[in-house]
């Protein structure tokens, strides 16, 4: 199961890009913006149908990692963070028998049967934790991976790619906005609304064409169609829950570049990157 296994990180939220064994015990560990993004919105659309108190888990954890770990100044969405730190993979996620003993004592026992914590561990002789399915969302549990969230904090990080894509921002923006229509916590529809302002102030245009990338307060590469439609829809979903026209004439007028730039009307399909001669 995806949020129980090791591809979903159990002490700080947000998931792994993939896993290395068919189990999907142990993860490589690099974590995707675009990956978080679309699993959060799935989430969110499982919880809706199924009400099922652990999808809410997995989508809060989730967020609360993005706003922690991958959250700009300026309102955008970093794009990854390294599977290694200081040199070796895994290195920020697992931790050894002693550690977890000497940081969880008297519940240490009980947290072992929970996240299928051993002495030889599963990973290099070290435990990367996966979650017994049948442990419902408990404060208990909350307590345990808050002492580990802070004890990990200590650690070296992994290095963070700062750069700031307007495609995989986007589908942020739409899972922060599916979070605010199911669960209609205000904190998430301000985060949307935050990167809805992020991609206009930095990466549209005044003729409603999109810049692909923002680092270093520059943004330099012309948007390709994956820009335009997740950004377009985006800023359809935010309208959906605030009928803030702007956010309307925005997607509407995306849509319409993106029909001028990249149709092609010889066999009805878009081109990827713009083939108009008109600069971008």
């Amino acid at each position: 199961n995806m949020m129980n296994g090791g591809i979903y990180d159990q002490v700080g939220g947000g998931f792994a890009r993939y896993s290395v064994d068919d189990q999907w015990t142990i993860p490589h560990f690099e974590k995707m913006l675009y990956d978080n993004a679309q699993l959060v919105s799935v989430y969110c659309h499982a919880f809706s149908l199924t009400k099922n108190e652990r999808y809410r888990e997995v989508v809060y954890e989730t967020l609360e990692f993005i706003e922690r770990e991958m959250s700009d100044s300026s309102g955008g969405f970093y794009s990854a963070l390294d599977a290694d730190s200081e040199g070796e993979e895994g290195k920020f996620y697992v931790w050894t028998y002693t550690e977890l003993r000497n940081i969880l004592q008297k519940e240490f026992e009980e947290f072992c049967k929970i996240f299928s914590v051993s002495e030889s561990g599963n990973f290099e002789n070290k435990n990367h934790l996966m979650r017994n399915g049948a442990a419902q969302h408990n404060q208990k549990i909350v307590s345990w991976k808050n002492k580990l969230l802070v004890e990990r904090s200590r650690r070296i990080r992994p290095l963070t790619d700062d750069k700031m894509l307007t495609s995989w921002n986007a589908l942020m923006l739409t899972a922060f906005t599916n979070a605010y229509k199911v669960f209609a916590d205000e904190k998430f529809l301000l985060r949307a609304q935050q990167c809805a302002t992020f991609i206009e102030n930095n990466l549209l245009q005044t003729n409603y064409s999109l810049k692909r990338n923002f680092k270093n307060s520059k943004a330099t590469i012309s948007g390709f169609l994956d820009d335009y439609s997740f950004t377009s829809e985006a800023f359809l979903a935010l309208y959906e829950i605030t009928f803030n026209e702007n956010y309307l004439n925005v997607a509407t007028q995306l849509t319409e570049h993106a029909i001028q730039h990249f149709y092609n009307a010889s066999n009805g399909l878009f081109f990827y990157t713009s083939v108009n001669d008109e600069p971008l």
